[in-house]
């Protein structure tokens, strides 16, 4: 039965035998180079995680090439600046990389938000873990062609990042410029 997204991911990272797990959305495609690219990161024994670079794939209409510019300047330029100040909120479920030992010890992808990536950054961040970005990490992901479907995505995406904050918002204020700027 589909229990979701976060309890299929619980369940590859339960029979996965690497360090590294590399997730992707089942709509993203990544150049052949894309999870060298992550993993590279991982040389560093204090980083958690890393978040990929997520591109339009299916510029087919004026809502998906708008989508293709909102994804450049409002995820992609910003994460490598929260970047630059340790400050990464999301590692993006379209393309990222964890480290197997961080995800345990936060205890997993959880159910209580609609921002399941977002919320495993956080925990992985408050456990003392880097979480870096890497912009030659390209994920293409089929952003929504329709009215209807981007009102659904955008909805997941407005309330998702309002309930991770809420619930963990021990960590505002705190964890250097992450818990300051977040």
């Amino acid at each position: 039965a589909n229990v979701g997204k976060a309890s299929a991911l619980n369940s590859g990272i339960s029979i996965a035998t690497g360090g590294i797990i590399v997730a992707l959305d089942a709509d993203t495609l990544c150049l052949p180079e894309t999870i060298a690219k992550l993993i590279r990161r991982f040389e560093d024994p204090e980083v958690g995680a890393v978040a990929g670079n997520v591109k339009v794939g299916n510029r087919i209409n004026p809502l998906t090439y708008w989508q293709a510019i909102e994804y450049v300047t409002s995820q992609n330029l910003d994460r490598r600046a929260y970047a630059a100040i340790n400050s990464v909120s999301v590692v993006p479920g379209a393309v990222g990389a964890w480290r197997r030992e961080a995800i345990l010890r936060a205890g997993g992808y959880t159910t209580d938000t609609m921002a399941e990536d977002m919320d495993l950054t956080w925990r992985i961040r408050r456990n003392g873990w880097q979480i870096e970005t890497d912009s030659e990490a390209i994920g293409f992901t089929e952003a929504p062609d329709s009215f209807r479907s981007l009102f659904k995505q955008r909805f997941r995406w407005a309330f998702g990042p309002l309930q991770s904050p809420y619930k963990h918002r021990a960590a505002l204020g705190r964890y250097g410029w992450f818990g300051r700027v977040m």
